[in-house]
């Protein structure tokens, strides 16, 4: 099941790009419906690609690595929670950033969507 990228896209929550000590990060919030996450895409901020180590996503429930999401340890994106991705690194300058997202779920296979935000 195809979900369209517009769609995808209400899924981010506007202006939550921001940087903090270090690295930076954002938000996504589920509006749509419960998922399980089993995969996560590299990570692209303006076309530069985030290791996989470098990318940690977390909710209330805690926090994992992207590297280590997998279909043995997924991640569950519950409906009405916000998850924050944050990305270990250097802080980034002020100015306005395209992120291209994308994880794999149980339910509805490859999600990719991308977004543009601002610091």
């Amino acid at each position: 099941m195809q979900i369209p990228a517009f769609l995808l896209r209400k899924l981010y929550v506007k202006g939550s790009l921001e940087n903090v000590d270090g690295g930076f990060q954002f938000r996504i919030k589920n509006s749509l419906a419960p998922a399980t996450s089993i995969a996560m895409d590299p990570l692209k901020v303006n076309d530069e690609e985030y290791p996989h180590d470098a990318v940690i996503v977390k909710s209330d429930e805690g926090e994992v690595k992207a590297s280590e999401i997998s279909e043995s340890n997924s991640f569950a994106i519950k409906v009405g929670v916000e998850i924050t991705v944050f990305v270990a690194g250097d802080s980034l300058p002020e100015g306005e950033y395209k992120l291209d997202i994308g994880f794999t779920t149980k339910e509805a296979g490859k999600l990719a969507f991308d977004v543009t935000d601002a610091l």
